[in-house]
């Protein structure tokens, strides 16, 4: 099932350059229908359902009459308020593919999707990354190994959801809409998650799609575990992603293993540091008996890697671990993120033993 969109534009080189844009790009989700007479739109609307309407502020149809056709929203010269008479307000001249964006939230806004398509190349494989310990550099690598596939030509997200966590860090993309969006969707239980968490995405240059952090972190503090529950089992579905990386705060507690039972693969990092190794034991011994009590099986999925590993003294492999270690990557001092991340990229043998080498 496709979107059917509705344009109204009197400017037929803008309608053209538009319609031609969606239609070229997203034509496997979108059926668009185009007028440039407010007369015509308005009696196609009466005979046919749209799923969204978009007509110029000055197209000549009534806000009132607009609200009845649909899901509606002005094309602004400008940069325009979030609202028009009670219509929401989309920025005539920005970029198509953020109004494209803008589509798929207004139609997200509506509920279910009701067997609207996404991505295309099915569900993809969950990787969450976590850390026992704070400072082992579990974030980095989580965007690294996004970056990763990206650069194998695969579509992969990477979500971060520790309650200071920032994407920005290590990737940016022009868009409209901040991880909050997606919360606030998931508060109202209304709108669709999937199309709500797809037009808020955006893309970094090296092809990794991320939220952008909440424009205020306290939000994070909204999410609960039943939101989470949710978001793991949105992103297990089909969602159009070939990978997707969540990058998450470890948590000894039944609830992180119901999440972390929702990833296809868990990527433990630590730093072989004598503390480090003392809670790793420690915390993988509560898991074996909370695995045993609640009928779960989420070590069984789980690898290690070594981070921040140093050759002296200070660092340690644990022996006897039944989790496969993928290796070992040293500290790198007096670098930027983005240099740690260009080095993590070049251990082929890292990614192949975690399955992300190039053939996967």
């Amino acid at each position: 099932m496709q979107i059917r969109l509705v344009i109204g534009v009197r400017d037929a080189r803008y309608l053209g350059n538009l319609s031609a844009y969606l239609e070229k790009n997203h034509m496997d989700k979108l059926e668009i229908v185009t007028f440039s007479s407010p007369e015509l739109l308005k009696e196609y609307a009466k005979k046919s359902i749209s799923d969204v309407i978009l007509v110029e502020e000055q197209f000549g149809i009534d806000a009132e009459l607009l609200k009845d056709f649909g899901r509606a929203a002005y094309l602004c010269d400008g940069a325009p308020a979030a609202e028009k008479n009670g219509i929401r307000a989309i920025a005539k001249y920005k970029k198509p593919d953020l109004i494209y964006k803008d589509i798929l939230d207004l139609y997200a806004e509506g509920g279910s999707s009701h067997g609207f398509r996404m991505g295309g190349r099915g569900s993809g494989k969950v990787c969450l990354v976590t850390g026992l310990s704070g400072g082992t550099g579990a974030s980095t690598f989580a965007a690294a190994l996004a970056k990763k596939y990206a650069l194998q030509g695969k579509k992969v997200l990477y979500l971060n959801l520790e309650p200071a966590g920032m994407s920005t860090d290590f990737f940016a993309g022009s868009g409209t809409y901040h991880f909050e969006d997606v919360i606030f969707a998931l508060k109202s239980q209304r709108a669709d998650i999937r199309l709500k968490m797809e037009s808020a995405a955006r893309v970094d240059i090296s092809g990794v799609s991320f939220f952008a952090p909440c424009s205020n972190p306290m939000y994070m503090l909204e999410l609960n575990h039943e939101d989470n529950l949710k978001i793991m089992d949105t992103l297990s579905g089909e969602t159009g992603y070939d990978h997707v990386v969540v990058d998450m705060n470890f948590k000894l507690t039944l609830e992180f293993m119901e999440i972390m039972s929702r990833a296809n693969q868990i990527l433990l990092v630590q730093d072989g540091g004598e503390t480090s190794n003392s809670k790793f034991l420690r915390a993988m011994e509560a898991m074996h008996i909370m695995e045993e009590q609640n009928r779960m099986n989420v070590t069984a999925g789980m690898k290690l890697l070594y981070n921040r590993f140093s050759s002296s003294k200070s660092s340690s492999e644990i022996p006897g671990l039944s989790i496969p270690v993928i290796g070992k990557l040293p500290p790198i001092k007096h670098a930027s993120v983005h240099e740690i991340m260009d080095y993590m990229l070049t251990r082929q043998d890292i990614f192949a033993a975690l399955g992300a080498g190039e053939d996967a």
